[in-house]
């Protein structure tokens, strides 16, 4: 997939990234601040996209600037995961964050216990 996410031009990404954020062009534009008919231009392929729009549609929809422009890396940033997580824990009632706070307490223990024991093992293949 991230092959043909690097033949892809910046206009197919940009288009790409809004889809798969199940944005309209024009929810885009308002978030932007600029023309519907913008949004789509910056989306016709051949179209330059200036970086004052690159940065903000990077900024505003937590898309990677890199996979952006290059097709490499990651389409998101992680930054919008955690978003996208705060704000549905803010949209669950107080009992069920609390239960969400106990499961990902016992997640990460699990993983530190986990990462011990790889450590361990690793430790005793040096041997």
């Amino acid at each position: 997939e991230e092959i043909r996410e690097i033949a892809m031009s910046i206009n197919e990404r940009l288009s790409t990234a809004r889809k798969k954020l199940n944005l309209s062009q024009g929810k885009v534009a308002e978030k932007l601040g600029i023309s519907q008919s913008a949004v789509a231009t910056m989306e016709k392929e051949g179209s330059t996209v200036t970086e004052q729009n690159i940065k903000s549609y990077c900024n505003i929809f937590g898309v990677n600037e890199t996979w952006l422009i290059s097709g490499v890396g990651d389409m998101f940033t992680s930054k919008r995961q955690k978003d996208e997580f705060l704000d549905v824990f803010d949209k669950l009632m107080p009992e069920m964050q609390e239960h969400i706070i106990k499961i990902s307490m016992d997640l990460l223990l699990l993983q530190n216990k986990l990462i011990m024991e790889n450590k361990l093992t690793d430790a005793n293949d040096d041997k």
